[in-house]
């Protein structure tokens, strides 16, 4: 840990006993070395917690990491888990990395959003423009056209809800014979339907 944070044993010794505070450089070295969010404990002291700058965007999937997050809270309130429709702080630990991941996409669609996006560095605005430009031929929702309907291949085959609340994405991709691209695609189309169903719900209540 001494030799990550270019630092001595000792200082992580008296870190982690409270004998002692960490100093600036530290601490940067910490955030860099473990990702965004690592000094969120040390920074909610202040109230405020770390958000990634335009122009040190992570390579994600904001999206996909965002719908991963919904997906395993949806699993963890449905009625056949563990406490049925109450989520404990215990279920949620064990979601915690995909927690993370979608406040890590959540604050780089933030950064993305904001004015000082059109003055990023050019490699920040390539990997904007390779994350989210359409494809190639496909329709934009800026052209006027209407979104394309989901073909029938896309939507989930029968049981595939349940399955998907005990695998993970690979195992799914291994059972049903199709690519990891394609499971993730079926979690999409089976969040929208519970989001849907939920909404229904709400206005019929």
């Amino acid at each position: 840990m001494a030799d990550r944070l270019g630092c001595s044993a000792s200082t992580v010794r008296n870190a982690k006993s409270e004998h002692t505070n960490l100093d600036a450089v530290t601490l940067a070295n910490m955030e860099h070395r473990f990702g965004p969010g690592t000094l969120d404990p040390f920074l909610a002291l202040g109230g405020s917690r770390a958000a990634p700058l335009p122009s040190a965007l992570p390579e994600i999937d904001p999206v996909l990491d965002i719908v991963t997050a919904l997906h395993r809270l949806i699993a963890a309130q449905h009625a056949s888990s563990e406490h049925g429709y109450f989520i404990t702080s215990q279920e949620l630990l064990a979601i915690l990395h995909e927690l993370r991941d979608a406040r890590i996409a959540f604050d780089t669609l933030i950064a993305l959003a904001e004015p000082t996006m059109a003055h990023a560095p050019p490699e920040t605005q390539k990997w904007f423009r390779d994350t989210f430009a359409p494809v190639s031929g496909t329709p934009s929702l800026h052209d006027g056209a209407a979104a394309p309907m989901t073909d029938a291949g896309d939507r989930p085959p029968p049981g595939f809800e349940d399955a998907a609340l005990e695998l993970t994405i690979d195992r799914l991709a291994a059972h049903y014979g199709v690519s990891s691209q394609q499971i993730e695609q079926w979690i999409r189309v089976t969040d929208e339907q519970i989001a849907a169903g939920l909404a229904r719900d709400a206005r019929s209540g």
